[in-house]
């Protein structure tokens, strides 16, 4: 009788042991997966184990998304149309989008380096928006001053820079008609870097 019943507690404490390791290993799966519904149904428990004694620094199958489609918006600018900025502001059309175009391209085809290519925009990007130091402003500049370079812009004197901003839509919102959330940020107007040569990546209408 002693033994059935040491053979039914380590039968017990093994099958315990086992459930315990298999929820360890769920909410392990959870914690470290991308945002989603159950991870945000679960993130007091989330926290509360495995936050609290094993917490992780990487993503298992992805970073974060972003919640927002950033690109910069570019105006090429001749000497009067920079002079009349101050009475009438800046202009509302000829703005050229050099983010979307990267874009497009890579989308269609994922084994071209479209991708690269567009890196030093959003890099640009990110660090301007997260804190507008002059290395940022003096790069978007730099692919201001290439894409008219690229595009004959020769009457251009100066370029207004902006960042286009779209946030993404909550996930309980993905079956909605609300629109995505748009706002632009105006970076400033600056000189065309004519030194900066032509990198054949942008076509005039593109």
């Amino acid at each position: 009788m002693m033994k059935f019943h040491r053979t039914y507690a380590i039968y017990a404490l093994q099958l315990m042991t086992l459930a315990l390791f298999l929820l360890h290993f769920a909410l392990t799966v959870i914690y470290v997966s991308p945002v989603n519904p159950l991870r945000d149904t679960l993130e007091p428990l989330l926290n509360a184990t495995i936050g609290a004694y094993f917490p992780q620094d990487w993503n298992l199958f992805a970073p974060v998304p972003r919640t927002a489609d950033f690109a910069l918006l570019v105006r090429p600018l001749n000497k009067n149309e920079f002079k009349a900025i101050r009475t009438r502001g800046l202009p509302k059309d000829g703005w050229y989008n050099l983010s979307a175009p990267l874009w497009i391209r890579f989308q269609s085809n994922r084994f071209t380096a479209y991708n690269k290519l567009g890196r030093p925009v959003d890099q640009a990007i990110a660090h301007y928006l997260t804190q507008p130091e002059q290395q940022s402003i003096q790069l978007m500049v730099k692919i201001a001053s290439a894409f008219c370079n690229d595009t004959g812009q020769n009457q251009a004197s100066f370029i207004a820079l902006m960042i286009y901003e779209r946030q993404s839509k909550p996930w309980t919102e993905r079956e909605t008609p609300k629109q995505r959330v748009v706002q632009t940020v105006l970076v400033g107007v600056y000189p065309v870097d004519r030194n900066v040569g032509k990198i054949h990546l942008y076509q005039r209408g593109g």
